[in-house]
């Protein structure tokens, strides 16, 4: 007799198999060792490979936040042997900096871990059932969250090159402890979920309970109000999809030849839509973006200060991980600028940093040169001033001045800056190579006068990807 559990798991794993284009060679299990994530590796194990045919290993992450976390990992690790199966086991740092607390830290510091280690072919399976959903929605409700929030976890979700499934969104913990006591599994206990100052502990313990008294099988429906919740998702998703097409606008690359294109968002388009329908675009915007997302009161705060405000180059709305700035009637989403350089800083582009890139810090940056035909640097001036150890990188200080290729006469950088668009926020952070003291290029824009090639001659072009992905 076919266990309803393991075709629940089954019928998940064909589902995202099937999404993946059959590309699948190996199944990742999510393993703490607790009764959830014990039950899916042991229907895995004894039904995976002879089923379909899928390699199987677990993963189990140490967060170090309890004095049993390495009896936990050698419990996993017994666990892994007993059943034949691989565990690996990492241990990471969980650091509370971002006022979300420790619940919130734990969950990134896993999530890194899992992203780190799954490979090309690899599917990741986490073991959260359908009470887990329930209490999800009802936490991100009291934290008033809308339809996104409310969709709570998907049963298949891209991550990592890769995709996340939750087999078991449809089965209860009940039918999972069922399961666990007929097969004598062994598990894990985690003190810590005892501990009613987390807010997830508080509402398993203290408000589900109550909830079903009144109302059985309110699990069940909280689950399906994240199932209508993802529907509406998957179509305000669409839509802005539509939009974003329609109001998005590719980036000039010719200052960043090297970084990806991303999209940015016509101001004057924008303000031809309604306010509600901004604001699912700039979701979606953002989110493709891979930042974090926005608070609503920083969402409001992009549509209010800077879709609707005739601002441009020093407006900004940021959060941890991400801000928004305007310039040109154009919104660039980008990390958190960090600090520009000291005045008077230089970096020296050696002969020892002979490769076709050079490093200019991880708050700056990534040069990178290549060989190209009638324009670029001259190639000899160049090995010649690196092998000399006077090819130098620089930041502005101000007052700078420099007579572009082609150009009549020298002229203030800041004056060059400005025509050649640059975005304010930029401009001090774009670097400038020099040999000596004198200024020869500013990458991705021009060479200057006396140091270029002509046509049909050997140069070397320079580009410049910046750290703050959004330029």
């Amino acid at each position: 007799m076919i266990d309803p559990l393991w075709r629940c798991v089954e019928e998940g794993l064909c589902a995202a198999i099937k999404e993946c284009d059959d590309r699948v060679q190996r199944i990742v299990v999510g393993f703490s060792g607790g009764l959830d994530s014990s039950v899916l590796l042991h229907l895995l194990q004894g039904n995976l490979e002879a089923e379909l045919g899928l390699a199987l290993h677990a993963l189990h992450v140490n967060h170090g936040l309890q004095g049993e976390a390495n009896d936990w990992e050698k419990h996993c690790m017994q666990q892994g042997k007993a059943y034949g199966v691989g565990v690996s086991a990492v241990q990471v740092s969980v650091a509370v900096g971002d006022g979300l607390g420790l619940e919130h830290a734990a969950r990134g510091a896993r999530y890194a871990a899992f992203s780190d280690f799954m490979q090309e072919g690899d599917l990741l399976l986490l073991a959260h059932h359908q009470n887990d959903q329930a209490e999800t929605v009802l936490y991100r409700l009291l934290r008033g969250s809308g339809p996104l929030g409310l969709a709570a976890m998907r049963s298949i979700k891209p991550f990592s090159g890769t995709s996340i499934v939750r087999p078991l969104l449809a089965s209860s913990r009940s039918e999972l402890e069922a399961y666990a006591q007929h097969h004598a599994l062994v598990w894990i206990e985690d003190p810590s979920n005892a501990e009613l100052c987390f807010d997830r502990n508080y509402l398993r313990r203290e408000i589900m309970p109550r909830l079903e008294e009144r109302w059985p099988g309110v699990n069940d429906t909280f689950s399906r109000a994240a199932e209508l919740n993802q529907e509406t998702v998957a179509l305000l998703e669409e839509l802005a999809e539509q939009d974003f097409h329609a109001v998005g606008v590719e980036r000039d690359q010719g200052l960043c030849q090297t970084q990806p294109s991303q999209k940015l968002l016509c101001q004057k388009q924008l303000r031809q839509m309604t306010g509600p329908r901004i604001n699912n675009l700039l979701r979606y915007w953002l989110s493709q973006s891979g930042r974090p997302l926005p608070s609503r009161v920083n969402l409001m705060r992009i549509y209010q200060e800077l879709v609707l405000a005739d601002v441009s180059g020093v407006a900004v709305v940021e959060w941890a991980g991400a801000e928004v700035r305007v310039f040109d009637g154009r919104l660039y989403c980008m990390a958190n600028l960090g600090e520009v350089p000291a005045i008077g800083s230089r970096l020296i582009w050696s002969s020892a940093n002979a490769s076709e890139q050079f490093d200019c810090g991880s708050q700056m940056g990534m040069l990178s040169s290549r060989l190209t035909l009638g324009q670029g640097l001259n190639v000899q001036m160049f090995e010649d001033a690196r092998k000399q150890g006077v090819l130098t990188v620089k930041w502005r200080e101000g007052g700078e001045r420099c007579q572009p290729d082609g150009r009549p006469h020298s002229q203030l950088l800041k004056k060059l800056l400005q025509e050649y668009r640059v975005p304010p926020w930029l401009r001090s952070r774009l670097p400038m190579v020099c040999i000596g003291e004198t200024l020869v290029a500013v990458p991705g824009l021009w060479v200057c006068k006396g140091f270029s090639v002509g046509p049909g001659e050997e140069g070397r072009s320079l580009y410049w990807q910046s750290a703050i992905n959004g330029s």
